[in-house]
């Protein structure tokens, strides 16, 4: 009775996780994803890292990347939990809603390539030079 009890408090913790981060989800995994491959037929990836293992492993080897971020995340999220620290819900709002951001930079950034032809992240460097 002791494992079932220690597998629905697995199981908990896991829902409340994917409750906690439907935002990275929505944003930084499938919108991310999604835009990415469109804007691909559009232009290039900028992220020498992701263009190379796109190249040689394909755009489904991106979704398996973000997945092991989540699970970084996780683990992140479960260290968290676990310390004792007054400061861990406060580090965990900051870096879920960090990564939420990003990935709403990355969908907009996407989107811009799609219907503007043209980054956000070209728009930057030209300001700033």
């Amino acid at each position: 009775m002791h494992n079932a009890s220690q597998y629905v408090s697995q199981f908990t913790n896991v829902s409340d996780f994917l409750r906690d981060i439907k935002y990275i989800i929505l944003f930084y995994v499938l919108g991310d994803f999604l835009t990415t491959a469109h804007a691909l037929n559009y232009g290039f990836e900028e992220n020498d890292f992701l263009a190379a293992v796109m190249q040689n492993y394909g755009i489904g080897s991106l979704l398996l990347l973000k997945i092991l971020f989540i699970g970084i995340v996780y683990w992140n999220y479960t260290m968290l939990k676990d310390s004792d620290s007054r400061w861990t819900d406060l580090l965990w709002v900051l870096s879920r809603n960090g990564i939420a951001f990003v990935g709403l930079f990355l969908v907009v950034n996407n989107l811009m390539v799609i219907f503007m032809e043209c980054s956000l992240v070209q728009i930057i460097h030209s300001v700033t030079l």
